[in-house]
């Protein structure tokens, strides 16, 4: 695997998560080869969640916790600027303890843009990971809207 996928793996399996939650979520962002923060996913919202969430998809009622990315970014936005740093995100299985996707959702790729992240690694599974550039969310998000609609204009 990736030396901070693993980091961020430990972590989630040492940390202490609410027990309703089926995964626990490590985030770590990284700069330099230095770790600069630490984000867990957790039940519960607030301003800043609720504000990406309704960006990202507008009102809405699906997304009702703080995922890990946006800890890390919340434990990091004011201390550092955050432009240019990675973020590796581990998901661990409550049920077994093993590895499973962490790909960021529309909703953290929309706070790590907005943050100047733009590379990011998850787990996939034990012997996986995969890697994302992020891009600017609300272009990709017009662009599949723009091809819905010629789409529906054709029929």
């Amino acid at each position: 695997m990736n030396k901070y996928l693993d980091m961020a793996m430990a972590y989630a399996k040492e940390n202490d998560f609410e027990r309703c939650l089926e995964y626990n979520l490590c985030a770590l962002i990284v700069r330099g080869g230095s770790v600069v923060s630490v984000g867990y996913n957790k039940r519960g919202t607030n301003a800043f969640v609720e504000h990406y969430g309704d960006m990202a998809k507008g009102k809405r009622d699906w997304c009702l916790s703080t995922h890990a990315e946006m800890d890390a970014v919340l434990k990091a936005r004011g201390k550092i600027d955050l432009k240019g740093c990675k973020v590796f995100v581990a998901r661990r299985r409550k049920l077994d303890g093993l590895c499973a996707n962490a790909r960021p959702c529309e909703i953290c790729q929309h706070v790590l843009y907005n943050y100047g992240i733009r590379r990011v690694y998850y787990t996939i599974s034990e012997n996986e990971f995969g890697q994302m550039k992020i891009d600017n969310p609300a272009k990709v998000f017009d662009k599949m809207v723009s091809a819905i609609a010629k789409t529906a204009d054709a029929d």
